[in-house]
């Protein structure tokens, strides 16, 4: 509804002056508080008093929870108000008017009930001012001035000097562990982070000079070749070498991370990056619940090249496809009805099964053909000849080691196959005339090459691997192949850090839908809204809050140290103050 309220003020020669003001709103507030639609600057009204409302054209009027309302001089909570009531709220007098083509409501409030001198005699009486207690302002601030300076300063500083300085905490003995705290304590700006606090008492070891801030080189003796955030070449308004470290790493601010984490800090530079620069192909990102881009992982382009690429979203179309010179169906794998293993039958495998997390957590760990796949997929290539498999990985070692299982059979006996010569299915040992031993050797050389070249050799490879033709053949006359070499994305998002060892309760097929992909090209990663379904941003309040730091480092290992400095002179004290106290900490 559109209200004009009219406030009144009768003056002291006759006459009242008027100040129109217009409100709109479902309700019309009355109180003391500045968010009231009709703001009554008294002490004796509450700053949510009461509210006007409409029911079906007719005005009302609710008191809040314990206010004083009286409408027509009757003390109710909720009453209906015609034209020309009179609604008490404390001192003021609200009256409806006549409405109006333009406004719902007109309310007329006047203050009829002054507040009067009260307020000052009690003032006048109170001693509420610091000049009121004998002394001047100046001659106070002197005082406390001085009361500070002995307090704080002169007195710990003639007490220090006294009993001296605390034994070191690092070179305590179990004789030596009650002590006096020191008086200068009271000097300290506050406790050091948890990351420092090994560094106890030696205040020394970072400040060089008594309340003089921090030099970078006494960080440097410790934390050298700290990497830049960006290349200061392509993107000057990025480069830090002119920053100080305590510029953005506070310390004495209790156990609290010294490691700046709010966004706000990353929102400056990436909330617009087309405005910043033209050379980089960051999206812009100010928060990861409602302004980050699409994630774009980086996948293998040409495995032989070990050429990678960035330049497709995940859901896009097309879409990103990882080129790593493999085959691989993870629903053949993963079927509910279970795959056959030679040892153990039919059994369900579980991604972890094959995916196992590194040490932290953040990458898996590579899969390995003798640990992940050797179990079901052995690499046999004779079924008269069982303990023999082809050598995986190695390709150029496969065809001596066919070719010599051949040879060595050829010319041994023994071999059991139907089709094979009976030359070849004498016993062991028996001696060969020279016509036979030509007769196995042809044998041997056409069964090498029918093995290289057939099911279980190049096509028992190219069930996961892509083969290709080389220029050439080997001893037996068989054509030479090889194996193109594999190359398999380790990280999809090389510049962002993850770890599966705080998602552990979270199921994998409810990320990654390995389940549905029939191809090894597919790029498993989930998208964006998978992780906006849990993670909000800094402010969030349904979700799991989530800062830039919580998945960007900011100083990147893959650029140079944003220092050239090593700081030899603070690097050598700070290792002759650890070398004194172990010493004495070493003495009986």
């Amino acid at each position: 509804m559109r209200s004009l309220i009219r406030y009144v003020t009768r003056k002291s020669r006759g006459g009242t002056a008027v100040r129109d003001e217009v409100a709109e709103g479902e309700k019309i507030t009355v109180g003391r508080g500045n968010d009231c639609a009709i703001h009554l600057p008294d002490p004796r009204v509450m700053l949510h008093h009461a509210e006007f409302t409409l029911r079906s054209g007719e005005l009302y009027v609710a008191a809040a929870t314990g206010a004083d309302l009286r409408v027509d001089e009757s003390l109710t909570q909720v009453a209906k108000v015609d034209v020309g009531g009179k609604v008490r709220v404390g001192p003021y007098e609200i009256q409806p008017q006549e409405k109006t083509a333009e406004f719902d409501v007109i309310l007329a409030v006047e203050l009829i009930q002054a507040l009067g001198d009260d307020l000052e005699k009690l003032v006048a009486r109170s001693k509420i001012h610091i000049t009121r207690m004998g002394l001047t302002m100046r001659q106070w601030t002197w005082l406390l001035a001085s009361a500070v300076l002995l307090g704080t300063f002169i007195v710990p500083f003639v007490f220090n000097l006294l009993i001296g300085p605390p034994p070191d905490k690092l070179a305590l003995t179990p004789g030596k562990q009650n002590y006096l705290a020191a008086p200068t304590g009271v000097w300290n700006s506050g406790t050091i982070s948890a990351a420092h606090k090994f560094f106890g008492d030696s205040c020394g070891s970072c400040h060089e000079k008594p309340f003089v801030q921090v030099k970078d080189q006494a960080c440097l003796s410790c934390h050298n070749g700290i990497q830049n955030h960006a290349q200061p070449a392509l993107f000057p308004f990025a480069d830090l070498s002119g920053a100080s470290c305590q510029s953005c790493h506070k310390e004495h601010q209790g156990n609290a991370t010294i490691v700046l984490s709010n966004e706000r800090f990353c929102a400056d530079c990436h909330n617009d990056m087309a405005a910043k620069t033209t050379r980089s192909t960051l999206g812009s990102a100010s928060d990861f619940g409602e302004h980050h881009p699409e994630f774009h992982p980086t996948v293998v382009k040409d495995p032989a090249l070990h050429a990678m690429d960035r330049s497709r979203a995940v859901g896009a179309t097309p879409g990103p496809q990882e080129n790593s010179g493999l085959k691989f169906p993870h629903d053949k794998h993963l079927r509910a009805t279970g795959v056959k293993d030679p040892a153990r039958g039919v059994v369900t495998l579980q991604c972890a099964d094959c995916h196992t997390p590194n040490e932290t957590g953040e990458t898996m760990q590579a899969i390995s053909f003798e640990r992940n796949c050797h179990g079901c997929h052995a690499l046999k290539f004779d079924t008269f000849v069982t303990d023999r498999e082809l050598t995986h990985g190695k390709p150029e070692e496969v065809f001596k080691q066919v070719r010599d299982v051949y040879d060595a059979l050829a010319m041994r006996g023994g071999y059991t196959e139907p089709e094979a010569p009976a030359v070849l299915r004498r016993m062991p040992g028996t001696s060969l005339t020279p016509v036979e031993k030509q007769q196995v050797t042809d044998w041997a050389a056409t069964k090498t090459a029918a093995v290289l070249n057939g099911r279980f050799g190049r096509g028992l490879c190219e069930e996961c691997h892509r083969t290709f033709d080389t220029n050439g053949t080997d001893a037996s006359g068989s054509k030479i192949w090889t194996v193109e070499p594999p190359t398999v994305t380790t990280l999809w998002m090389p510049k962002a850090y993850f770890t599966h060892a705080r998602h552990t309760d979270v199921p994998c097929t409810e990320c990654h839908a390995a389940k549905t992909s029939n191809a090894s090209t597919d790029v498993l990663m989930p998208s964006i809204t998978v992780c906006q379904s849990c993670h909000g941003g800094e402010k969030a309040a349904d979700r799991v809050p989530s800062t830039c730091v919580d998945c960007h480092r900011f100083h990147r290992k893959d650029l140079g140290p944003m220092r050239s400095e090593k700081a030899a002179d603070a690097g050598a004290a700070l290792r002759q103050i650890h070398a004194s106290a172990q010493s004495r900490a070493e003495q009986p």
